[in-house]
């Protein structure tokens, strides 16, 4: 990446954002766009075609998942750097601060996208950090080693090894991970979605367990079960349950 010069590649699906930024784009002076894609399939193609200093990303985007696709082709090739643009929730915004370049909470002003072009002319060089995107990727994409979670003022990761259980609060889950335990706005039924099934099953509508922390499954009639883990807890599996259960019972 030239001083005077950014190549820049912005995938999102929708019409009225990319014209958002190629509009910015035109009244900033060397900023210009070499790609612009729609879904998963052309973001692959762009980034496979290298060429591009930065890529400025929706999230959400049809035809997959954009983090896999990072993750696969910088197995294989520098990545530029990158920025989220994304009007996505707060606590993947804060993620993204750990280890993005940028990023950009729709709808954004054209003096905050063009602080961001400051941002990658001054920090960065094409490609990134090697400890820095790929672990974010892996952070929030589909089968995370880690979870970045609050604590206090701060986001911290827990990696999901640690993880021992993770219980239900209304709209929050509580994890427990060794000796502490962290409240996060999310349901159980988006973390189920992120965790390996080979090694967390969901026991009740308000628990998931991992596997390997069970010392005990214990009757407690009606076709209900009580476990005891290794970390302490003793977490309910429900009858619709407990057949799921079963199948890791000799």
């Amino acid at each position: 990446m030239t001083p005077d010069r950014l190549r820049l590649i912005v995938a999102d699906d929708e019409v009225l954002a990319r014209r958002l930024v190629r509009d910015y784009a035109t009244r900033c002076s060397g900023v210009s766009i070499v790609h612009e894609c729609v879904d998963v399939a052309s973001l692959a193609a762009a980034l496979e075609q290298g060429g591009a200093d930065a890529a400025m990303l929706d999230i959400r985007m049809p035809g997959g998942d954009v983090f896999e696709v990072l993750e696969d082709i910088g197995q294989q090739q520098p990545l530029p750097a990158l920025v989220f643009a994304t009007a996505y929730d707060r606590y993947a915004v804060r993620a993204f601060e750990l280890n993005a370049v940028d990023y950009l909470v729709k709808p954004f002003t054209e003096s905050r996208f063009a602080e961001t072009i400051g941002r990658l002319r001054q920090d960065r060089g094409p490609g990134a950090p090697a400890d820095g995107v790929p672990r974010l990727l892996r952070d929030l994409g589909r089968r995370p080693d880690r979870l970045l979670v609050p604590e206090g003022r701060r986001i911290v990761p827990v990696a999901v090894s640690a993880i021992g259980w993770i219980q239900a609060k209304r709209d929050y889950a509580r994890i427990h991970a060794g000796n502490k335990s962290y409240l996060v706005y999310r349901t159980l039924n988006e973390l189920e979605e992120r965790l390996d099934p080979a090694e967390f099953l969901r026991v009740h509508r308000s628990a998931i367990v991992r596997l390997d922390q069970i010392l005990e499954v214990v009757p407690i009639g009606s076709g209900r079960y009580r476990l005891a883990l290794k970390g302490g807890g003793a977490p309910t599996v429900s009858r619709g349950r407990a057949q799921a259960l079963k199948r890791f019972i000799l």
